[in-house]
Protein backbone atom coordinates (compact mmCIF):
# COMPACT_ATOMS: atom_id res chain seq x y z
CA UNK A 1 0.00 0.00 0.00
CA UNK A 2 1.52 3.46 -0.83
CA UNK A 3 1.74 6.46 1.27
CA UNK A 4 -0.52 9.50 1.05
CA UNK A 5 1.24 12.34 0.38
CA UNK A 6 -0.15 15.47 1.67
CA UNK A 7 -1.17 18.50 -1.11
CA UNK A 8 -2.00 21.64 -0.04
CA UNK A 9 -2.75 24.44 -3.05
CA UNK A 10 -0.71 27.84 -2.09
CA UNK A 11 -2.25 29.55 -5.77
CA UNK A 12 -3.96 28.40 -9.11
CA UNK A 13 -3.94 30.75 -11.61
CA UNK A 14 -4.57 30.81 -15.52
CA UNK A 15 -3.88 33.99 -17.27
CA UNK A 16 -3.36 35.13 -20.64
CA UNK A 17 -0.25 36.82 -22.34
CA UNK A 18 -0.30 37.86 -25.59
CA UNK A 19 -0.25 35.06 -27.63
CA UNK A 20 -0.51 32.17 -25.26
CA UNK A 21 -2.64 31.07 -21.61
CA UNK A 22 -1.17 29.95 -19.37
CA UNK A 23 -1.55 27.91 -16.03
CA UNK A 24 0.24 28.39 -12.50
CA UNK A 25 -0.02 26.27 -9.84
CA UNK A 26 2.36 26.40 -6.36
CA UNK A 27 1.45 23.81 -3.81
CA UNK A 28 3.02 22.05 -0.79
CA UNK A 29 3.71 18.30 -0.89
CA UNK A 30 4.23 17.04 2.42
CA UNK A 31 7.19 20.22 3.13
CA UNK A 32 8.36 20.42 0.03
CA UNK A 33 7.03 23.82 -2.35
CA UNK A 34 6.45 22.90 -6.02
CA UNK A 35 5.40 24.93 -8.84
CA UNK A 36 3.99 23.74 -12.22
CA UNK A 37 3.68 26.09 -15.21
CA UNK A 38 2.02 24.99 -18.17
CA UNK A 39 1.84 27.69 -21.85
CA UNK A 40 -0.05 27.10 -24.61
CA UNK A 41 1.48 29.59 -26.74
CA UNK A 42 0.58 29.91 -30.73
CA UNK A 43 3.88 27.81 -32.22
CA UNK A 44 4.36 24.32 -30.46
CA UNK A 45 7.90 25.43 -29.61
CA UNK A 46 7.44 28.05 -27.32
CA UNK A 47 4.92 25.62 -25.58
CA UNK A 48 6.02 24.28 -22.12
CA UNK A 49 4.86 21.89 -19.14
CA UNK A 50 7.51 22.38 -16.08
CA UNK A 51 7.72 21.15 -12.45
CA UNK A 52 10.01 23.08 -10.17
CA UNK A 53 11.38 22.61 -6.48
CA UNK A 54 12.28 25.51 -3.95
CA UNK A 55 15.20 24.79 -2.71
CA UNK A 56 17.40 27.28 -0.83
CA UNK A 57 14.67 29.83 -2.09
CA UNK A 58 15.40 29.20 -5.51
CA UNK A 59 13.10 27.40 -8.12
CA UNK A 60 14.88 24.53 -9.69
CA UNK A 61 13.94 22.38 -12.63
CA UNK A 62 12.38 18.79 -11.73
CA UNK A 63 10.73 17.13 -14.65
CA UNK A 64 8.98 18.50 -18.04
CA UNK A 65 6.95 17.32 -20.99
CA UNK A 66 8.49 17.72 -24.12
CA UNK A 67 5.62 20.61 -26.15
CA UNK A 68 5.28 17.21 -28.26
CA UNK A 69 4.21 15.27 -25.94
CA UNK A 70 2.27 17.65 -24.11
CA UNK A 71 -1.70 17.17 -24.26
CA UNK A 72 -2.65 20.57 -23.88
CA UNK A 73 -3.68 22.39 -27.31
CA UNK A 74 -1.48 24.89 -28.67
CA UNK A 75 -3.35 28.19 -29.21
CA UNK A 76 -5.82 28.53 -26.37
CA UNK A 77 -6.03 32.08 -26.75
CA UNK A 78 -7.56 32.22 -30.03
CA UNK A 79 -10.19 29.77 -28.49
CA UNK A 80 -13.24 32.01 -28.81
CA UNK A 81 -14.50 30.68 -25.22
CA UNK A 82 -11.18 31.85 -23.29
CA UNK A 83 -9.97 35.08 -25.36
CA UNK A 84 -11.62 36.76 -23.04
CA UNK A 85 -11.71 34.67 -19.86
CA UNK A 86 -8.34 33.12 -19.70
CA UNK A 87 -9.69 31.12 -16.41
CA UNK A 88 -11.95 29.01 -18.36
CA UNK A 89 -9.35 27.20 -20.07
CA UNK A 90 -7.89 26.20 -17.24
CA UNK A 91 -9.55 22.78 -17.68
CA UNK A 92 -7.52 22.43 -20.82
CA UNK A 93 -4.34 21.76 -19.17
CA UNK A 94 -6.00 18.92 -16.74
CA UNK A 95 -3.49 16.33 -18.34
CA UNK A 96 -0.85 17.80 -18.34
CA UNK A 97 -1.11 18.86 -14.56
CA UNK A 98 -1.84 15.60 -14.24
CA UNK A 99 1.42 14.38 -15.45
CA UNK A 100 3.58 16.83 -14.10
CA UNK A 101 2.09 15.65 -10.69
CA UNK A 102 2.28 11.98 -10.95
CA UNK A 103 6.09 12.20 -12.33
CA UNK A 104 7.05 14.83 -9.08
CA UNK A 105 5.52 12.38 -6.68
CA UNK A 106 7.71 9.43 -8.25
CA UNK A 107 11.00 11.50 -7.99
CA UNK A 108 10.74 13.28 -5.03
CA UNK A 109 8.94 10.33 -2.79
Amino acid sequence: MSKKIKETTIEKITYKGSQSISFREIYKLEEKRIKLEIKSDSYDQQCYARAYILKDEKWEPVYSIPYSEMNTPKGLCYHVTYRSNAAAAEKEFKADIDRLKKYIKEILF
